[in-house]
């Protein structure tokens, strides 16, 4: 019985123990539990990782790249590691973007869930932390009028111009009267990202699904970021260009869109070729403003915010203003400004303001206007303008005229009582009259200019303006440029090299706020610095009207000085993105043409020589293995010495105003080092302390250097294209010693980019070879080659690849 007892204790104890370690195990599984599921999950919808990188990046903000196939969701851990990034790369303090926050945002725990109306919080946060002027992202309320496909997006068209829809992302769901809905936190036991039932979602569209709608948009430049959100509100559509209006149907033109609208009620005539604005709401028209009155005049300015006209002086533009080209092809420009010196548009006025130019006929591009400088072209304001005339002269101003003999002396002040009539014009009477500007000195003398002088009166002085033929505008540029003692064939392809410049600048119209299309200084092309003589004008006369062109276009007809035995292309030299196939570097190897075919002195093929090899380039500096049309010249090959010290001071005195000219071209080594890992930064900065180093980081093909290191003691900083190396090593105390042993002092830039360094313990020598950027025509080269018998045609053809001679007029 006793071992029964027994027994029976032994299978209570078994069954008890194995009962307590079930118990045991169910609590350290429910303990687990409990630690698994400490990250409670969240409702509302949670942004995704890549989503948020992508708003990110539109703030310059660089993230490690996520996974968009993954759709990770973001946590709050990555979320403050990413608010880490954003305070240093736009120099912000963190406190400032969570102070504007409506939730803590370090209280919630790393592994929690971000939502995307939190997200959207914090990005707003951001954008109102920045600076207006510094902030990359615009808020824009546009009403679509419709799209198109391209390039794997669509384009919307609104009435504030062409927008592309890369990322079709609307959160508008989220925003109420333009503000983020506030939702708040909610634990729940269900699946983290949940989405309640009365919560919003982000919705992927399409541009089709926003036509004939006001909508508020997040733009990078023409990027939409995201629609933020749409309003049915009435929308007023200033200046559409109304094609024709019956019944209630109109036809209607706008940022190069037909639009055809339904109106509220039919209209009581026919309308056409009209400005006006319409009203819409709910996709019809509910009202027209037309705008019938019209003003025509010679263009003297064209500003931002007003266009000088002769006889109205200046006229302000209406906030919605717009240009339209009728003639032909109804087209519009994009462009807020309008072509200065020539009377071929017509202006729409309401209010005392210009609503839109209706420009009417084509631009025959006879005129040029240039700016004249000061003295050494230092700058475009004069303290006061002395002029006479060979012929007897008129000083106009509105309706008052001033006659002058011929010799008289005429001093104009800016307290000149004629001023209050508008800018002041000085014409000769009679033919072969030109105006002396004793004011003004230039290598020639006082400059005697053909034409017309124009004196406008602005805040920082007085501006002078010269108008008159581009024939006659070229006789003085081709002694400013070229020397009229070269080859009559190099001076006529000179003369057809400027003409195509000045008609791109002519219509660029870079200079329209003072009244110009060109300046007479280097910034354009040299004008009157040297007179107009016998061989000028005949090279001009000998090519009058021709240009240079490239499938059927004007190029830019860029030339130089001299080269170092090869030209560069456009994007070697300045980087540039635009396709330019007819500006591309090439050997200046001495030829003869056989049959039209190119046929080298040498028995190889230059072209095939890369010179961003350093050894070929020191190689061919320093020996030259082929004949070149440069090489008779004494900038073909050229060095000079400086002491680091003059290289400081020269780099030092330079680098703020090249910084603030080119802030992505001039940047700040921040971290790691120029072997290992370096992180460059675009910073301002004024000095790199003492230079210690010198360093090529980046030769072309043609054997151009486009980026160098230097190194200072204070900072290390990378500068990036030719002009910017140039300025910085200017060798403004030293001689240049050239091929020819003559030597030339007190260079503002140095000669060329096309250079490398011998580098001693306190002395730093630069080899160099040619003179300027070495982008399309050298003009030393183009004498040997005239000089060789090739006449300018072949000689163009040469320098500027697969183009053609044209004619403008």
């Amino acid at each position: 019985m006793k071992k029964k007892l027994w027994l029976l204790g032994i299978c209570i104890a078994a069954i008890l123990i194995i009962f307590a370690g079930n118990v045991i195990r169910q609590l350290k599984e429910s303990n687990n539990i409990e630690k698994v599921n400490n990250t409670p999950a969240r409702t509302g919808e949670i942004m995704k990782t890549a989503e948020a990188q992508r708003l990110l990046a539109s703030l310059g903000v660089k993230t490690e790249e996520a996974d968009a196939k993954q759709e990770n969701e973001l946590t709050f851990k990555e979320a403050r590691s990413y608010l880490a990034l954003i305070t240093k790369t736009l120099d912000l303090a963190e406190k400032d973007i969570t102070d504007k926050l409506t939730y803590s945002f370090s209280d919630l725990e790393d592994g929690n869930k971000m939502r995307v109306s939190e997200f959207l919080g914090l990005y707003q946060a951001v954008l109102d932390s920045v600076d207006e002027e510094a902030l990359p992202i615009a808020e824009k309320e546009v009403y679509i009028l419709g799209s198109r496909d391209e390039d794997n997006s669509e384009v919307i068209i609104t009435d504030a111009g062409e927008f592309n829809l890369r990322n079709p992302v609307s959160y508008e769901e989220f925003y109420k009267a333009g503000k983020l809905t506030d939702v708040e936190d909610t634990i729940t036991g269900g699946n983290a990202g949940e989405t309640a039932d009365n919560l919003p979602a982000t919705r992927t569209v399409k541009a089709s699904d926003y036509t004939d709608m006001a909508v508020t948009v997040l733009l990078k430049g023409k990027d939409v970021i995201y629609i933020k959100g749409t309003s049915d509100k009435e929308w007023v559509l200033s200046n559409l260009w109304i094609i024709k209006g019956k019944d209630n149907k109109i036809s209607t033109y706008v940022n190069g869109f037909t639009k055809e609208f339904l109106t509220e009620y039919p209209l009581s005539e026919e309308i056409e070729n009209t400005i006006s604005n319409v009203t819409v709401k709910d996709k019809k028209i509910i009202r027209i403003t037309m705008k019938p009155d019209t003003i025509k005049g010679k263009v003297l300015s064209a500003g931002k915010n007003s266009i000088e006209i002769q006889g109205y002086g200046k006229v302000p533009l209406e906030d919605g203003y717009k240009i339209y080209k009728i003639y032909g092809d109804l087209s519009m420009e994009v462009t807020n400004s309008i072509l200065v010196g020539y009377s071929t548009t017509d202006f729409v006025v309401a209010d005392g303001k210009i609503a839109a130019a209706l420009i009417t006929e084509p631009i025959k591009a006879e005129n040029i206007r240039v700016l004249i400088k000061t003295d050494n072209f230092n700058s475009i304001f004069h303290d006061q303008v002395v002029l006479t005339a060979n012929k007897d002269f008129t000083v106009t101003a509105g309706k008052t005229v001033k006659k002058h003999k011929a010799g008289d002396k005429v001093t104009i002040k800016a307290t000149n009582k004629l001023f209050s009539e508008g800018r002041l014009l000085i014409e000769t009477q009679g033919e072969n009259g030109k105006i002396t500007i004793l004011s003004v000195n230039r290598s020639g003398g006082n400059p005697k200019y053909r034409g017309n002088i124009e004196v406008a009166k602005e805040t920082d002085g007085l501006t002078i303006v010269n108008e008159l033929s581009m024939e006659e505008y070229l006789y003085a540029v081709i002694p400013s440029e070229m020397p009229t003692s070269y080859n009559m064939e190099a001076l006529k392809a000179q003369a057809v090299c400027a003409r195509s410049y000045a008609y791109n600048q002519l219509l660029a119209g870079a200079l329209s706020e003072y009244g110009a299309q060109v300046d007479d200084s280097v910034s354009y092309q040299v004008y009157n610095n040297l007179p107009e003589n016998e061989q000028s004008i005949l090279a001009v006369k000998d090519t009058y009207g021709k240009v240079i062109k490239y499938e059927a276009k004007v190029i830019d007809a860029y030339y130089f000085s001299t080269s170092w035995g090869h030209t560069a292309s456009l994007k070697e030299v300045w980087g540039s993105e635009v396709a330019a196939p007819y500006l591309t570097g090439k050997a200046q190897a001495v030829y003869d043409l056989v049959d039209q075919k190119t046929v080298y002195a040498a028995s190889f093929h230059p072209e095939d020589i890369d010179y961003s090899d350093e050894t070929a380039f020191r190689s061919f500096l320093e020996k030259p293995e082929y004949d070149t049309y440069d090489s008779e010249f004494p900038w073909y090959r050229w060095k000079v010495t400086m002491t680091k010290d003059e290289l400081t001071k020269a780099i030092n005195q330079s680098l703020s105003s090249r910084y603030k000219a080119n802030p992505a071209y001039i940047l700040t080594l921040t971290g790691g080092t120029l072997s290992g890992n370096p992180i460059f930064e675009s910073k301002d900065i004024s000095t790199i302390g003492d230079l210690t180093d010198i360093k090529i980081a980046a030769r072309e093909t043609s054997g151009v250097v486009s980026k160098i290191y230097l190194v200072g003691t204070k900072a290390t900083v990378s500068i990036q294209s030719e002009y910017n190396i140039r300025s910085l090593l200017s060798p403004i105390t030293s001689k240049i010693i050239r091929a020819d042993d003559s030597t030339v002092s007190s260079l503002k830039l140095l000669p060329s980019a096309y250079i490398c360094f011998n580098k001693g313990e306190d002395k730093i020598t630069i080899k160099g070879g040619g003179y300027g950027h070495g982008v399309g025509m050298s003009q030393n080269g183009a004498k040997a080659m005239a000089d060789s018998g090739k006449t300018f045609d072949l000689i163009l053809k040469h320098f500027y690849t697969g183009t053609e001679i044209g004619f403008i007029y």
